[in-house]
């Protein structure tokens, strides 16, 4: 009963959502990729005068009951919104911003896409499609998403993420294994994979060819050992990955194995989909972790950020600025100053301050395009009117010497 209480709090237990977080970004840059990828050619493959024409679909399905909001669409102008709104959602899921909806309009749009035009997909494009409905089942706006800097800002949202239901994530690695396994249950219904010669058949199919390889490579006995070695890697990934002692030397015998896929044979997206969701076998307290030790290692990069102390600064909307620094890589100090100023390893640092601080702030990056609206968002953390990028040049006058010393003795 005692392994039973294990396996059921492994399983259904609670723990950090960054982890689902990262997932949904991964998945949502990799559709939205995978789209634009699509774009150039979709009147050969999503239109009546193309490859594909609507019917094409529908003798595909076989009669069968399939989620396609195209079916029967003939009229391509209807297609191409479909098309577009997977765009829109492809990117409203990458970022966070109502990611409950948006997360469910990609599943549902792609899932259309799909089925709209079947002839053209690969065994990533199937995966993608999955990870996109655990995503929409998984709490993944809870963390590292737009909708969680915004609770910050409005005060809504805890400092730390509350602690959720990782069964999602737990469906996400299952998923993953099941892949690898079943992978490798049906290569070993053939003959060439349990020969050797397995791997000695794609290299030869020429449009799949990317980049060379040295000519040994096709030749025994590298040929059985490239043959093998899939199947030992395979393998590990769909068991030995759930061993946390073996799980970074199977994750990483995976990302050398589609590493080399990627190299060699042009499948479009198909390894960075595999390697994608490899995150998934961490916990979200182990990503961030490892976030926040990798910033203490980017020395030179820390900032001491010193802000105007004044009776309306706003510690929400500190929290949100804060949060979005992933890294840690800002110290976020009170003080006796007219505007935002920072300090570096060595010392106060002159110029362009925001564009310092938003250069850490990696859950801020989307705002470079539109970098006033970032100027005002720091302003209204400490409640202070922008004067501009000088502003770190007359801060430093109103300095009372405390970032000098303060700033050299906290990043060092």
């Amino acid at each position: 009963m005692k392994n039973l209480g294990r396996i059921n709090a492994w399983w259904f237990g609670y723990g950090s959502p960054v982890t689902m977080g990262v997932v949904r970004m991964s998945t949502g840059f990799l559709a939205f990729v995978n789209l634009l990828l699509l774009l150039p050619d979709f009147e050969a493959w999503f239109t009546e005068q193309g490859f594909t024409p609507a019917w094409f679909a529908e003798r595909w399905a076989g009669g069968a009951a399939r989620l396609n909001l195209l079916a029967g669409v003939t009229d391509d102008r209807v297609t191409a919104l479909v098309f577009g709104l997977a765009l829109v959602a492809s990117v409203l899921t990458m970022v966070g911003l109502a990611t409950r909806v948006s997360s469910i309009a990609l599943f549902v749009l792609l899932v259309t896409l799909h089925h709209r035009t079947p002839d053209i997909l690969h065994s990533g494009d199937t995966l993608l499609r999955q990870m996109a409905f655990l995503v929409m089942l998984a709490p993944s706006g809870a963390a590292c998403s737009l909708d969680r800097l915004i609770g910050l800002w409005r005060g809504t949202a805890p400092s730390v993420p509350k602690p959720v239901s990782v069964w999602p994530q737990r469906l996400m690695q299952f998923q993953v294994a099941v892949v690898y396994l079943t992978t490798v249950w049906h290569k070993m219904v053939g003959t060439t994979w349990r020969d050797g010669t397995a791997t000695w058949y794609p290299a030869h199919l020429r449009e799949f060819e990317r980049f060379p390889v040295p000519a040994f490579i096709d030749h025994q006995p590298f040929v059985a050992l490239t043959t093998y070695g899939t199947l030992a890697v395979e393998v590990a990934l769909g068991t030995l990955v759930f061993y946390q002692p073996a799980r970074k030397w199977v994750l990483i015998g995976g990302v050398l194995l589609h590493a080399s896929i990627e190299y060699r044979f042009n499948i479009p997206l198909f390894g960075w989909v595999m390697v994608s969701t490899y995150s998934a076998f961490f916990s979200g307290e182990e990503v961030t972790a490892w976030a926040k030790t990798l910033g203490a290692k980017w020395r030179r990069w820390r900032l001491e950020a010193v802000y105007p102390d004044s009776p309306g600064a706003d510690p929400a909307k500190l929290r949100a600025v804060q949060a979005a620094d992933a890294f840690g890589l800002v110290t976020f100090t009170p003080g006796n100053v007219r505007a935002w100023s920072v300090a570096g390893p060595t010392g106060p640092e002159e110029g362009a301050v925001k564009p310092r601080l938003l250069s850490r702030c990696v859950g801020f990056w989307w705002l470079w395009p539109v970098y006033p609206v970032w100027s005002s968002l720091l302003d209204k953390v400490a409640r202070v009117q922008g004067r501009g990028e000088g502003d770190g040049r007359g801060a430093e006058e109103d300095m009372t010497g405390e970032i000098s010393t303060q700033g050299r003795s906290t990043l060092r």
